[in-house]
């Protein structure tokens, strides 16, 4: 209890002290102030970021991703009587890639595009339609509007039956009558089974629609365009994807997927893997580099204010020696000098932290309503900024509390 009055005695007197030199306390508490919004704006930002970029890889279908894409095996020079005898990117890669995990997969799809003429009564266009098979749609974020999606019977045998996206069915059928019409896709009939919700994402406030194109999608089962539009006896595809939600078992998949293509392949360097979480944890590791920055500028600024800091103390001893020695005269220690300084120079850090934290939100807020993207902010941001200013306060308020602790009683009661 002792102590704790003693705390409390300290605490009043160094909130006495600047009260009565209002003007010093702040040029004192400014670099802290500085600092700190500095570091918490920084922060701020960069998470806020990379927040809405999660958020698109979300809208996107998620995450928790593998994508296999098909390559040119080669690209200066004839191909050899190998590559040119490969078969390429096939189903066969994807139900062996799933018989690998199939505990840990939930989901495979397929996709294989082609260029065709479209023509219904209101439109005739060379579109790319996407032959699409397996889980394409929950797996690139796609909803149904309207209608169904296709059966696992429409999938295995390819039929000629169609859904299309928000664009496709405004420019194909106007009237907003598509479900159950008729269109041509080359010179393949298919029916309109159903039409996808609307993709929408503006990374931005005002920014156009960055989902813009997958509005105009044209999805048949991949069969069809396999075996119908293109012939292909060996249902070669694009890309296939595999989900798979426990991230831990990603990385060893993608190098046993990496051997089992490879293999069918006959050894082709014709393919290339696409881990979604991956990529996008090396752009956070990049986007940590501007963390460091922010926060070195914020150090910097906390270096500055400090350097002022001491030079305010040191001039401001010279000020308060007679009280100094006035309260060792009357028995206060050393170490009790030390204390207080120290008290009064913590309780400038600790205020100036705090309008410093109020301002970086200010600052934040500002910034991010001015690119048009949500404020994002988390408590570890608001740790390192206070944290760091405490810390910077405390190593600054050292020498002049040693000083002052240092000075001889009978010196200090003479001094004029």
């Amino acid at each position: 209890m002792k102590g704790s009055g003693a705390f409390r005695e300290r605490l009043f007197e160094a909130w006495v002290e600047i009260r009565e030199n209002l003007g010093r306390s702040i040029l004192q508490a400014l670099g802290v102030l500085l600092g700190v919004a500095s570091v918490l704006g920084g922060f701020s930002i960069s998470d806020s970021q990379r927040r809405r970029a999660d958020q698109m890889f979300v809208k996107m279908g998620g995450l928790d991703k593998l994508n296999v894409q098909a390559k040119a095996a080669v690209k200066d020079g004839r191909p050899t009587a190998l590559q040119q005898a490969n078969l390429g990117l096939r189903d066969a890669d994807a139900i062996g890639g799933e018989a690998l995990k199939s505990d840990a997969i939930q989901g495979v799809s397929r996709q294989k595009n082609a260029r065709s003429r479209v023509v219904s009564t209101y439109a005739d266009q060379d579109r790319q339609v996407s032959g699409i098979g397996g889980d394409y749609i929950p797996a690139n974020g796609y909803g149904i509007a309207q209608g169904r999606g296709f059966s696992s019977t429409d999938m295995e045998t390819g039929a000629p039956v169609v859904i299309l996206g928000t664009e496709a069915a405004n420019t194909f059928f106007p009237k907003g009558d598509a479900l159950g019409q008729s269109m041509k896709i080359g010179n393949i009939p298919v029916t309109v089974i159903g039409t996808f919700q609307e993709r929408v994402f503006r990374f931005r406030e005002g920014q156009g629609n960055q989902f813009w194109w997958r509005n105009k999608i044209i999805a048949v089962p991949a069969n069809l365009v396999q075996r119908r539009m293109n012939g292909d006896a060996y249902r070669r595809v694009d890309r296939v994807t595999f989900r798979i939600p426990d991230m831990s078992v990603m990385s060893g998949f993608a190098q046993q997927l990496k051997n089992l293509v490879t293999s069918n392949h006959r050894l082709q360097d014709d393919f290339r893997l696409d881990d979604v979480a991956a990529r996008v944890r090396r752009r956070q590791s990049q986007g940590s580099v501007y963390d460091i920055i922010f926060m070195l500028s914020g150090v910097l600024a906390l270096v500055g204010g400090g350097i002022v800091n001491v030079n305010i103390q040191m001039a401001s001893l010279k000020e308060r020696v007679r009280e100094v020695g006035v309260k060792m005269a009357i028995g206060a220690s050393g170490r009790e000098i030390f204390k207080g300084f120290m008290t009064e120079a913590l309780l400038l850090t600790a205020l100036g932290g705090i309008a410093g934290l109020v301002l970086g939100v200010g600052f934040s807020w500002i910034i991010t309503k001015s690119i048009g993207i949500p404020l994002y902010m988390t408590a570890t941001s608001f740790v390192w900024a206070y944290g760091l200013a405490v810390v910077f306060g405390f190593l600054f308020a050292l020498v002049p509390a040693w000083k002052a602790s240092r000075l001889s009683p009978m010196e200090a009661l003479r001094y004029e």
